[in-house]
């Protein structure tokens, strides 16, 4: 019996030191971490026995160095790649910095630099200034002959090295803005003094043109004008409300310079004889029979009318008008010449009257035709466009000698409102 307790006693020892020694052997976490957060990707984490060889590392994004893996506040290595053996929970901390880059900056020109204290670190702000030299100005910063900056004091956030250049231009070398409407212009330049001017329109606007405003041309319609910059230009970009269509073969069509007929044509075109027009215009078929009528009766009262100018196409307009800009530049010859598809002239409805010695002058009201108009054409339909002292509203000055057929009833109700001629045809257009 001694014996047999002896045995059940050894083969017990055994079985405990069976049940013992998994125990030994626990699954235990390794946890990675990143600082600063979200710069890496961590890779050996998850769980683990004890004893295991483990092996972990880190891989920055770009702009980011590796520094070293810490464990609390010990630093456990210094390579991106740390192999261990595990003997409990571990919790390790990847460590990065910002990688520093090289900024380099040029001068084009007379200037110099103004650089920060701090070294340019990738995802840190980070500003250069320029500092023109007396007699020069600063221009625009350029990288691969791109511009990248109008502004003096560059800043931006490095993600790489940059080699800048600073463009500076003798102090003569500069282009002077007037903005006329809804718009801006952005102003760009070259090494080789090259300007690019920009016109963006405001919702509801167009770019109307570039005028020089020293010889008062206009140089381009185009929203992009480039041109070499060796002196002060003075340039005026103009903007204007998107045009209003207006339908040409109504007798009422609003014609001004907020509307465009387009190229319209009137199909009734007819030659008035030679008691009517010396130099035998065309007009509207009846508005040359309202003619005829209002003749008759001036004639009875002594006057003698005649009719001057009358139906211009769009190209005639077109090369009137830009004859007269390059004679008196444009902004002045847009007090007295419509543009094409923005002129009476183009109906076929309105006519000059002339054969004085006072033709297209203001001395014309003085005349006997002009006196007879103004005191009787509301009756045959004919109406003054453009009368003394409403260039603000019509926009053209005054011209005593052009009127335009809009109907008998139509010219009445004009005549007793005391309005300029585009504005009752506006509140017309409105009413209808």
């Amino acid at each position: 019996m001694i014996f047999l307790w002896k045995n059940w006693l050894l083969l017990f020892g055994v079985m405990s030191v069976v049940m013992i020694l998994p125990g030994c052997n626990a699954n235990v976490d390794v946890n990675l971490n990143s600082a600063p957060a979200q710069v890496a990707e961590l890779i050996g984490g998850g769980e683990f026995l004890i004893g295991d060889e483990v092996t972990v590392s880190a891989l920055p994004q770009p702009g980011w160095e590796f520094v070293n893996w810490t464990s609390g506040k010990k630093v456990v290595a210094e390579t991106s790649e740390y192999t261990f053996v595990i003997g409990k929970k571990t919790t390790l901390t990847a460590n990065f910095q910002a990688q520093e880059y090289a900024v380099s900056a040029l001068a084009q020109g007379q200037g110099s630099f103004l650089y920060p204290e701090n070294s340019p670190r990738h995802g840190v702000a980070y500003a250069i200034t320029a500092r023109p030299e007396r007699g020069y100005r600063f221009v625009c910063w350029l990288e691969d002959g791109e511009v990248v900056s109008n502004v003096a004091e560059y800043a931006f956030i490095p993600a790489g090295d940059r080699e800048l250049t600073a463009m500076f231009l003798p102090e003569e070398y500069r282009v002077e803005l007037t903005v006329d409407g809804g718009g801006q212009v952005v102003e760009s330049w070259t090494p080789d003094a090259l300007v690019t001017l920009a016109a963006i329109p405001q919702a509801g606007y167009e770019f109307f043109g570039w005028v020089d405003l020293v010889s008062q041309q206009e140089v381009s319609g185009k929203e992009e004008y480039s041109f070499v910059c060796q002196e002060t230009r003075n340039m005026l970009a103009r903007f204007r409300k998107e045009l209003v269509p207006a339908d040409g073969s109504s007798l009422s069509a609003v014609v001004g310079k907020a509307t465009s007929i387009g190229k319209y044509a009137p199909q009734d075109l007819v030659t008035l004889p030679r008691n009517l027009s010396a130099k035998q215009r065309r007009v509207r078929t009846h508005v040359a029979d309202a003619l005829e009528l209002m003749a008759q009766a001036a004639l009875a009262d002594g006057v003698k009318l005649n009719v001057d100018s009358a139906y211009r196409s769009y190209n005639t307009q077109y090369d009137l008008f830009h004859r007269y800009a390059k004679r008196d530049g444009v902004l002045t010859a847009e007090t007295y010449s419509a543009r094409p598809g923005q002129s009476e002239h183009q109906l076929g409805t309105a006519v000059d009257f002339g054969g004085t010695n006072s033709d297209y002058d203001d001395a014309f009201a003085e005349t006997n035709q002009g006196k007879w108009l103004l005191a009787n054409a509301y009756k045959y339909g004919f109406c003054l466009s453009y009368p003394k002292g409403a260039q603000d509203i019509t926009g053209y000055k005054y011209e005593p000698w052009h009127y335009r057929f809009i109907g008998v009833d139509l010219a009445l109700e004009w005549k007793e409102s005391g309005l300029t001629l585009i504005e009752i045809l506006h509140q017309k257009d409105q009413a209808d």
